[in-house]
């Protein structure tokens, strides 16, 4: 059948195809892209209309709300904080059957900004890198422990032929003290 038509005729045809091809895409792709260019153009106006974001009302609310929450969730007794601290750690260390390394120390003081002061406490552990992971991701969620303020694994080499080198993990926590005299 296209064999038989002339030139001219399939040019108009190729045109009409064209036309029906452009109009049966319009509403299933070119809209929806030249609206979403509209609406990123007109985003992009507001966006450098409006002042910064840090002087809105609602945000400043908004962030007071959940620093206060932080500061709450990690604001705790330091004597307190010291004697559950341990039982919290050990525990949960050895019901995963990691070694805890403990090395008593006094609570040092970490930052002091005035009104609150954060305090820390270090502590180790020794197992195999899977379980101090769980471990560590354990503690991180703990309540009344306070924060993980770094965590470092070292390697050291054992010399005794009984065993391989062994893995610790060197933790240090923190908490924001309640009271206004350090122990």
């Amino acid at each position: 059948m296209l064999k038989n038509l002339t030139y001219q005729t399939k040019n108009r045809l190729l045109l009409l195809g064209a036309a029906l091809l452009l109009l049966l895409s319009w509403p299933l792709a070119l809209r929806k892209t030249f609206d979403s260019i509209s609406l990123h153009h007109d985003l992009n106006r507001r966006r450098a209309d409006k002042s910064d974001l840090s002087y809105n009302p609602q945000y400043l609310s908004e962030k007071d709300r959940t620093l206060d929450h932080l500061l709450s969730r990690y604001t705790l007794d330091s004597a307190e904080w010291k004697n559950e601290f341990w039982l919290k750690v050990s525990g949960a260390a050895t019901g995963k059957g990691i070694t805890v390394n403990y090395t008593p120390e006094q609570m040092k003081l970490m930052a002091d900004t005035g009104k609150s002061k954060v305090i820390r406490q270090n502590i180790s552990f020794s197992a195999g890198y899977g379980k101090l992971m769980a471990l560590l991701d354990t503690l991180e969620r703990m309540e009344g422990v306070g924060f993980v303020s770094s965590a470092k694994f070292e390697r050291v080499k054992n010399m005794n032929a009984e065993g391989g080198d062994k893995l610790y993990l060197r933790t240090v926590f923190g908490v924001v003290r309640k009271e206004e005299k350090m122990n």
